[in-house]
C-alpha cells in the first residue's frame, strides 16, 4: 500500500526515494562545480609563471601550445623548427605562429630569444608593416 511522505510524494517504504535521488545529484553538482572552480583558480594561477602575458589567447590548447614553444626556445630549440621567421622590417624580431590566427614574437639579442608578446595574427599584420607605426 502507497503512502504520502512528509515531503508530498507518494511511494511505498521508509523514506522517499525520489527526494534521495535528487538530494544525491544536488550533492554532486555542488561537487562538480567545486573542482571547476579549483581547476579555473589553478589555470589562472598558471600565467604567473609566464614570461609573457598568453591570457588573451582564446583557448587551453593554445596557451599549452605555446608555453610549449617558450620553454623549447627557452631551452635552447632553433625558432625555425617552429615555422619561425624573421621580420622584414626588423631583422632582429622573429615570428613563430601558433595556429592559424596567432603570433609569439621573439627579440633576438646577445642572450638569445626573448619573448616581447603574444598577439593575433590581425594585430600582428596591422602594426609589423612595412609603413605602418611600429
Amino acid at each position: 500500500m502507497k503512502k504520502v511522505f512528509p515531503c508530498g510524494h507518494r511511494g511505498r517504504g521508509q523514506h522517499c526515494h525520489r527526494c534521495a535521488q535528487e538530494a544525491a545529484a544536488d550533492r554532486k553538482k555542488v561537487e562538480e562545480r567545486a573542482e571547476e572552480r579549483a581547476d579555473k583558480v589553478a589555470w589562472e594561477a598558471s600565467f604567473a609563471a609566464d614570461p609573457i602575458d598568453l591570457r588573451d589567447l582564446p583557448d587551453r590548447a593554445l596557451v599549452r601550445k605555446a608555453r610549449q614553444i617558450l620553454a623549447a626556445i627557452a631551452g635552447g630549440e632553433d625558432y625555425t623548427r617552429f615555422r619561425g621567421k624573421r621580420l622584414s622590417l626588423d631583422r632582429g624580431v622573429i615570428s613563430v605562429p601558433l595556429g592559424q590566427r596567432y603570433r609569439l614574437l621573439f627579440r633576438d639579442g646577445e642572450g638569445g630569444l626573448r619573448p616581447i608578446a603574444c598577439m593575433s595574427h590581425e594585430t600582428y599584420n596591422g602594426s609589423l608593416r612595412p609603413g605602418m607605426g611600429s
